[in-house]
């Protein structure tokens, strides 16, 4: 076993009695079924296909405070979200401080009659069956890990016809202190039938905050219903961050979900999407931007488990400095889902010699009449683009700034919510460094 392993077995061992729902022998058993699977699995290593491009040996050989009592504390007591660079671009809005509910910077009064917003710390000590289920539904490593250590995070639960008219902002914030931590966030949605929301999921380090994000988010769209997903992790550059998306799409069921991620030295995403029902839709949309020493993993896998459903991906990666991009997507057909379609694209730009950016888009497809494509590309910023760029007067730095924001901007400019939408582009010039925009729009 790892360090970090040993260090985690030692915490659950001494301290798991301390968590939510411990009293409840059927909570018990079912976090030491999870810590068993992930003890049986350990952490992954480049030996692993899944994982050859992403080695976190760093990881594996940190010391991180999962359980028990954490030194050096920062006293957050005052803090206010108005004072975090985030928009207010949701009235509903519900916060989680080194994974725990924080009830004094949410505001979750006023949900539509058929939402039901509930703590998985509440759901841990009523011994929730529903919770219960899905803590035994994934058996990777980080995904176990998660349920083993699992303390709080939310539940949405729309009733059938139910309908958000506002989304509700997943608030996840991470804290600095002396011993740097382990969070396990977990964020479950289950849309009842013809029921319809938007969800925005946001992972934020504050004050040079230190450690491990494991987090997970489960998606279950019924029949009819329609479920937006914007995943947005902005740690800051001393955190890692570990997040699973779970998709389960039933019959005319339509699920969106964005994963933009920005920041971390070590991020690792994986998005599986199972359409299980005919008529079922599901987008997956991506944007990573790695810059120095940063390293940003995305892997996705779309099952097509029954015919006549629709899939389209777009993942969009920039590497600048000695960053390093991946990007896995695998799509699969399952034998007799016939009359399905499926697309799959990855594009991706390099903007300095020690960049880096690996690609691999897959196919296994087990019936004859489908619709399948997919497309990767890694390239530079198009050259005659930016001689026209330079042509007009604009500087070196500007125009490379503005082919960059104009390669990645696409992604957002579907989002229905408007100040999400500014937000993202926001940071997306910021981290392109797209100081150019205004200037070119200004000699039109």
């Amino acid at each position: 076993m790892s360090e970090l392993a040993n260090i985690l077995a030692s915490q659950f061992r001494d301290h798991a009695g301390e968590l939510p729902g411990a009293d409840l022998q059927r909570v018990v058993e079912a976090r030491e079924r999870a810590f068993s699977r992930f003890e049986a699995l350990g952490f992954p290593t480049i030996k692993l296909e899944d994982w050859k491009y992403t080695d976190i040996r760093v990881l594996r050989n940190a010391s991180y405070t999962a359980l028990g009592k954490r030194r050096g504390d920062t006293d957050l007591g005052t803090l206010k979200l108005s004072e975090l660079p985030l928009p207010e671009f949701a009235s509903h809005v519900v916060t989680f401080l080194d994974g725990e509910f924080c009830p004094r910077l949410s505001s979750v009064d006023s949900l539509s009659q058929g939402a039901r917003f509930t703590t998985i710390a509440s759901l841990l000590r009523q011994g929730s069956a529903v919770l219960l289920e899905r803590m035994s539904a994934h058996d990777a490593a980080f995904p176990s890990l998660n349920s083993a250590f699992l303390k709080d995070g939310v539940h949405i639960d729309l009733a059938r016809g139910t309908v958000l008219n506002e989304p509700i902002h997943i608030l996840f914030l991470s804290s600095n202190a002396a011993s740097p931590r382990l969070n396990s966030a977990r964020l479950i949605v289950t849309a009842g039938q013809q029921s319809s929301c938007a969800i925005i999921e946001s992972h934020f380090g504050l004050n040079d905050a230190r450690g491990l994000t494991n987090a997970l988010t489960d998606i279950e769209a019924h029949d009819g219903a329609t479920v937006s997903h914007y995943r947005i992790q902005a740690d800051q550059t001393a955190m890692h961050h570990v997040g699973g998306v779970f998709v389960t799409a039933g019959k005319d069921a339509c699920v969106k979900t964005y994963s933009f991620a920005f920041g971390g030295a070590i991020t690792r995403i994986d998005v599986n999407a199972d359409l299980t029902g005919p008529g079922s839709n599901v987008v997956l949309n991506g944007l990573f931007v790695a810059n120095d020493n940063q390293h940003i993993d995305h892997h996705t896998q779309v099952r097509h488990q029954v015919g006549q459903t629709v899939s389209r991906e777009n993942y969009k990666g920039i590497a600048d400095g000695n960053g390093r991009g991946v990007f896995n997507g695998k799509v699969i057909v399952a034998k007799g889902a016939q009359k399905i379609e499926a697309r799959q694209s990855s594009k991706n730009l390099l903007l300095s010699d020690g960049a880096e950016i690996d690609t691999k888009p897959q196919l296994e497809i087990y019936a004859d009449d489908v619709k399948c494509a997919h497309g990767a590309t890694v390239g530079r910023l198009d050259e005659d683009a930016y001689f026209y760029l330079r042509s007009r007067g604009i500087d070196k730095h500007s125009a490379r700034s503005i082919l960059t924001f104009a390669f990645a901007a696409d992604i957002t400019a579907d989002i229905d919510i408007a100040p999400l939408r500014e937000w993202l582009e926001q940071m997306i010039m910021a981290r392109t460094h797209a100081t150019g925009i205004n200037e070119i729009e200004n000699r039109d």
